[in-house]
């Protein structure tokens, strides 16, 4: 877990640039021509951090970017420091400081943690943001004319159907044709892009495990005698287990929200892998229905229009995230379980990763070491992440080993991408400007 060793320790064996010690005409001071495919917030995150480094960046998203589906979203340290670096301040649009962690026990019993003494170990405060408020302040920032670099273009109803990782070209679903210089896959679990990586011809499976999703006013809740008991403080993060359930509560927009996660078995519920599916009511309560009736009861104010189900999905990992000039970032290279909270700070710290690789001053025929050195920097500490939260789900985990929760949360907080990243091209740019 020493990120300053890793950082080192992989840059030994890199080829950062194709000629060593090269500084010719073919330098593009003017910047990349840069395709992404995917408005998400990694696709977004990685227009601003590519913009700002001066490149000419160009956003596909298939959908009419309408709005974000999902409903809230956990901001950690290692992700809250990233935006920082970009401009980005989460608290401005409503994201809450998580103060408290209390957890409910099958027997009656509860354990409430105050995560302010904890939150001194950590570089930067840990939010829960609106997920939708969050990409809304993405798209400002990518889109904003008086921001650093060249404004993004942002094209929308623009579904990228095929790749072509040798002239970094992407063809979309209406024929045309669109040349740049480097491709980036942003375009989450089912993506198209990962098909045009060397053994990226991988599908999504479920983990056995679906979610309900939806938002309730706190108001809502306070106001029932029933429910009130609950308190739902600011800044609370809730959480009742058993075996095979769990319900997630957190709030969010200046705590006036509550968000609810309810996992389950996949067989007791009729979800697909569609994030946009309807959920029933009576489906959420029956799935709970050992839950105590105060629970029940809450469970029982979610808005049928707005109540979402969906499956959980896991993935292989990837022996390559890129090839030649298309590399993959986000839940495109290694979708993430909803369990430790850290699937949208991966896609945020591999965009940071990606822009810190391709300088304004990258070459063309430099693109494909410097995506090489984007994989090096991401891929153990993303999958390390990953196996974290897929034996995050039980305690002790299933195969009996020890699992420090707060030795992983540590491992995942206290990192910063953007010192790791610089860190790592520095030291192997370095041998070839003093050769």
């Amino acid at each position: 877990m020493d990120q300053k060793r890793t950082a080192t320790d992989v840059s030994t064996g890199s080829e950062c640039d194709s000629n060593s010690g090269t500084n010719d005409s073919l330098s593009l001071q003017q910047g990349l021509k840069v395709l992404i495919s995917g408005a998400g917030i990694g696709g977004l995150t990685a227009a601003i951090a590519l913009r700002q480094q001066g490149h000419d960046v160009h956003v596909f998203e298939s959908s009419k970017l309408a709005s974000e589906i999902g409903a809230a979203i956990f901001v950690p340290p290692n992700a809250n420091g990233a935006l920082r670096e970009l401009g980005v301040r989460v608290e401005e649009a409503g994201a809450n400081v998580v103060n408290y962690m209390t957890s409910f026990f099958p027997d009656g019993s509860k354990k409430s943690i105050d995560v302010r003494k904890a939150a001194d170990n950590w570089p930067h405060e840990w939010y829960m943001a609106h997920r939708q408020s969050l990409h809304r302040q993405l798209k400002e920032k990518a889109l904003d004319s008086n921001g650093e670099g060249t404004r993004v273009t942002l094209h929308v109803s623009s579904q990228v159907v095929l790749v072509d990782p040798h002239s970094a070209s992407i063809t979309l679903s209406n024929g045309s044709r669109v040349e740049g210089d480097v491709v980036i896959g942003a375009d989450g679990v089912h993506s198209k892009s990962r098909k045009f990586i060397p053994g990226g011809n991988v599908t999504p499976f479920s983990s056995g495990r679906s979610a309900f999703r939806f938002m309730l006013e706190k108001r809502r809740a306070l106001e029932d005698p029933d429910t009130a008991k609950f308190e739902f403080k600011d800044g609370e993060f809730l959480i009742w287990s058993s075996t095979d359930t769990r319900i997630v509560i957190y709030p969010t927009a200046h705590n006036t929200l509550l968000n609810f996660v309810c996992i389950h078995p996949e067989t007791e519920s009729e979800a697909t892998e569609d994030w946009g599916q309807t959920g029933k009511v009576e489906s959420l309560i029956k799935v709970f229905s050992g839950s105590e009736p105060a629970v029940k009861r809450l469970l029982g104010k979610a808005n049928p229009k707005t109540l979402k189900v969906w499956k959980l999905l896991d993935m292989e990992g990837l022996e390559d995230w890129t090839h030649e000039r298309l590399a993959l970032i986000g839940d495109a290279a290694h979708p993430f379980l909803p369990y430790q909270g850290q699937g949208g700070a991966q896609a945020i710290e591999d965009a940071i990763s990606i822009a810190v690789m391709l300088g304004v001053d990258t070459k063309k025929q430099d693109i494909p070491a410097r995506l090489k050195l984007y994989q090096q920097a991401r891929k153990e500490r993303a999958y390390t992440i990953q196996e974290y939260t897929r034996r995050a789900w039980s305690d002790p985990p299933n195969n009996g080993t020890p699992f420090d929760r707060m030795k992983i949360r540590d491992y995942c907080f206290n990192h910063d991408e953007l010192g790791h990243s610089k860190e790592l091209l520095r030291n192997c740019l370095q041998p070839k400007l003093n050769s």
